[in-house]
């Protein structure tokens, strides 16, 4: 089996539009919460914190943006990702030779925000019972394959493209097909990761759903209230390992193994039990033939509510034992806010950027670990681990059960 690496990110996150600033403000603990400017707050009784991107303030490149517009946020976002992810693997922004270079996107509500568009512009006084033909034009982009097919025609790109609408584990789910894929010699480099615009719909599912909290996003914590809802993209540029070395890429990891499973329970709930993110987290391990005293820390899903944390935990406990007491566990949205598909893309760039710069985040918010848990393992790094990064699990959960975990680890050229 060919081995996969990772020569190239590109990111758009509440917290910087751009990799190496967004690494930057991950290790300084900044936050890119801050109040919800894109809805009308007064709809949302005592909610009113998001994690908003600010795309056209920070990203240069007016083409690309201009480009995607009619397709929506989520196309928009991750095209920057990719422009700037084709430039940081030392590739050309747009392809000018063929190739069976594929690309891989998770999302949650896709280009559901062309359609809020569309709605908006119909209550404000269309007077016509048929939309406008630039109106039914635009959201012809509705359409979920728009999000890659769009992209691989802009970037021609040869090779596969896809879409895996698996929700908030969607990122990891395109991360993890890609890798297959390439393992397996289907194509040479694959560029995988999820992306997901701010929408009414998604702020009001979860507002309706009870499971926002009022001020700060806490991970595990005793008093945490629930997570705050965010946006972005992130990119990853996986390539197979010979293909990377014969054109001198920089490598900034390895992608070792990774593990899907569903816990078939419930539409929005978790298993209490943790069946699936067992059984994931398990299969990451087994894929990666890595032993579970060998991991440096879990980078977890940590969403901050009360029923998805102490879930993770219980899966965690049922695969690490007592060893969890001793295990640094990082959970980084509670400074990127819960971006959706776009989630587990984000917490893999800070993942592989750990592991290249032997750096490791610090958790935010998280002071006191909940007392039911029973469970005591270590809030911030020890020193031991600092500079002696060798392998991340990455866990990623969603509705309908899907989960998905993947092991970076860091490369190494023996």
């Amino acid at each position: 089996m060919k081995r996969v690496v990772i020569t190239g990110m590109g990111v758009v996150s509440p917290l910087a539009c751009e990799k190496d600033d967004f690494w930057k403000k991950i290790l300084n603990g900044d936050t890119g919460v801050s109040d919800l400017t894109k809805l009308d707050s007064s709809n949302y009784k005592g909610i009113t914190r998001a994690a908003e991107v600010h795309l056209e303030k920070e990203y240069q490149n007016v083409d690309v943006i201009e480009h995607f517009r009619p397709y929506g946020k989520a196309a928009t976002y991750a095209a920057a990702a990719v422009d700037m992810g084709l430039k940081d693997a030392g590739l050309e922004n747009r392809l000018s030779q063929k190739n069976n270079y594929g690309i891989i996107l998770g999302t949650t509500n896709g280009n559901q925000d062309i359609v809020e568009r569309i709605v908006d512009e119909w209550d404000l006084g269309m007077e016509h019972e048929e939309l406008d033909p630039k109106a039914a034009e635009t959201l012809n982009r509705f359409r979920p394959v728009e999000l890659s097919a769009g992209i691989a025609k802009y970037y021609r790109l040869g090779g596969t493209n896809m879409v895996i609408p698996t929700a908030c584990a969607a990122g990891n789910y395109a991360i993890g097909t890609a890798y297959s894929m390439i393992q397996e010699g289907r194509s040479p480099l694959i560029i995988a990761g999820g992306a997901d615009p701010f929408t009414r719909s998604c702020y009001t599912v979860f507002y309706r759903l009870g499971a926002m909290s009022k001020n700060d996003c806490k991970p595990f914590d005793q008093d945490r209230t629930g997570m705050i809802v965010g946006e972005g993209a992130a990119v990853l540029i996986l390539e197979e390992l010979e293909h990377a070395l014969a054109r001198g890429a920089r490598i900034y990891g390895e992608i070792k193994g990774y593990g899907l499973a569903c816990d078939a329970y419930d539409p929005t709930a978790p298993d209490p039990e943790g069946s699936g993110a067992t059984l994931s987290m398990s299969n990451a391990l087994v894929s990666g033939n890595i032993d579970r005293k060998n991991i440096t820390y879990i980078s977890a899903h940590g969403t901050g509510t009360k029923a998805n944390d102490a879930h993770e935990i219980k899966a965690m406990r049922n695969v690490f034992g007592e060893e969890i007491n001793t295990l640094y566990v990082n959970g980084i949205k509670s400074m990127l806010g819960h971006c959706m598909g776009a989630a587990s893309a984000l917490e893999a760039v800070s993942a592989v950027l750990s592991l290249y710069h032997q750096q490791i985040p610090k958790n935010r918010n998280t002071e006191k670990i909940d007392e039911s848990f029973n469970i005591n393992f270590q809030i911030q790094p020890p020193a031991e681990i600092e500079h002696h990064v060798e392998h991340i699990l990455s866990n990623s959960f969603a509705f309908g059960g899907n989960i998905c975990s993947v092991i970076f680890s860091k490369y190494d050229a023996n």
